[in-house]
């Protein structure tokens, strides 16, 4: 089957980006991580709902972007599977087992980034304020719309993959009978 030049020339495109920005995030947490050591104030504007008074040092924003640092790598994952799977497109794979277990992959690292995000905030700001006195103390946790579509966007994947699996299977049956 030929493919539209569209879908090979985009995909070659997004292989790129997908590349560059698997090599750019660790650099940009890197560079987060050295800033934030140094001025650990920016937890104050990052984090508004901790009480005025906390105590920002150089050691929890290390930790806090660790903690952070953690969304790292179900981004990286699903980088790389975009990436692949952008290169089986760009070479006129496209309805393929590998390409439906790239689909599932990415769509596992979005549902994955989506409940580290959940589970993030309130590990931070519990962090921030453990060395708080006793009644200042906080845990919040929040659920925005974006850790919902991700969540979605992530589950829809998940199921367009062994979707893309079976039919790659009954197209393989169908191939033996003629």
């Amino acid at each position: 089957m030929a493919l539209p030049a569209r879908i090979i020339r985009l995909s070659g495109i997004l292989s790129h980006l997908a590349t560059a920005l698997m090599g750019a995030l660790p650099l940009l947490v890197a560079f987060w991580a050295v800033r934030g050591h140094q001025n650990p104030g920016w937890l104050a504007e990052v984090f508004p709902q901790v009480q005025p008074g906390t105590t920002l040092t150089p050691e929890k924003s290390t930790w806090v972007l660790t903690i952070g640092a953690l969304q790292l790598l179900p981004m990286l994952f699903a980088l790389w599977h975009m990436r692949a799977l952008f290169r089986r497109y760009s070479a006129g794979d496209i309805l393929t087992a590998p390409c439906a277990r790239d689909i599932r992959c990415i769509g596992t690292a979005l549902a994955t980034l989506a409940l580290i995000q959940i589970v993030s905030l309130p590990l931070q700001i519990a962090l921030l304020t453990l060395d708080n006195p006793p009644g200042a103390r906080q845990l919040t946790f929040a659920l925005s719309s974006e850790n919902l579509w991700l969540l979605l966007a992530g589950g829809l994947l998940v199921v367009i993959g062994w979707a893309m699996a079976e039919a790659v299977v009954a197209a393989e049956e169908n191939r033996g009978f003629i």
